[in-house]
């Protein structure tokens, strides 16, 4: 990930936020129910920005409300995340022999 990229992205728990695709149109605040996002309106520089990402429950709505893809559902489980990681760590690395 390039260091733009990191700039523009944002999570929750259960959500994923780029603001380099939002369109400021504000249908995800509207959305949210837990007050978990905000407005950042400066006339030049505007999207939505995370206000309290612990209180999100992962209801979805936002990622709803988002025409513009900005917002993606992510959660994974933690027992799929442990399984995943697990998976990950199974895989030999290239350079070492298997025995």
């Amino acid at each position: 990930m390039h260091s733009t990229e990191r700039h523009h992205r944002h999570e929750t728990q259960f959500v994923s936020f780029d603001s380099s695709r939002c369109e400021a149109c504000w249908d995800c605040i509207e959305a949210c129910p837990k007050g978990v996002l905000g407005r950042l309106d400066l006339g030049f520089h505007r999207h939505v920005r995370l206000i309290d990402a612990q209180a999100c429950n992962g209801c979805k709505k936002c990622v709803r409300a988002c025409k513009s893809g900005a917002l993606t559902y992510t959660y994974l489980p933690p027992a799929r995340a442990s399984a995943s990681r697990s998976a990950e760590q199974a895989v030999p690395e290239p350079w070492k022999p298997i025995r």
